[in-house]
């Protein structure tokens, strides 16, 4: 019975230590799979139009974030894109697919436990948990 706790308390400690091995904006990023919820345009939600014209439901939209660096992009379940992802200056960016021709920034303007916001091209895209 003894050997069975020590044993425990081994195990819980090694798991302990592989989430310490990474930032915690890299373990907020990547714990579980975003699901797109609004976009903004200089602080104002312009979800609806978005969608009219790009003819995207962005509550379909989710990103998962891996912590091997890899992330994949779904549309209703569907595979939109997949590649690499890596934070940059001090962790405020993500860049995807760096050195390829696909490679593009993003700007975290916020990033929690329940919300990752990101600007690009002068949108803002709001995801949750």
């Amino acid at each position: 019975m003894l050997m069975t706790v020590v044993c425990l308390f081994t195990f819980s400690a090694c798991n302990d230590d592989d989430e310490d091995d990474v930032s915690p904006n890299v373990s907020l990023l990547t714990g579980e799979r975003w699901t797109g919820s609004a976009v903004f345009i200089n602080g104002e939600d312009r979800t609806e139009e978005f969608e009219q014209e790009y003819e995207i439901d962005i509550t379909q939209y989710t990103s998962q974030f891996e912590r091997d660096g890899t992330y994949t992009d779904r549309y209703n379940g569907n595979v939109l894109v997949d590649g690499t992802w890596e934070y940059g200056n001090n962790e405020r960016i993500i860049i995807f697919d760096k050195g390829t021709q696909d490679e593009y920034t993003v700007v975290i303007s916020k990033l929690d436990e329940d919300e990752l916001f990101y600007l690009q091209g002068g949108l803002e895209f709001r995801f949750t948990r």
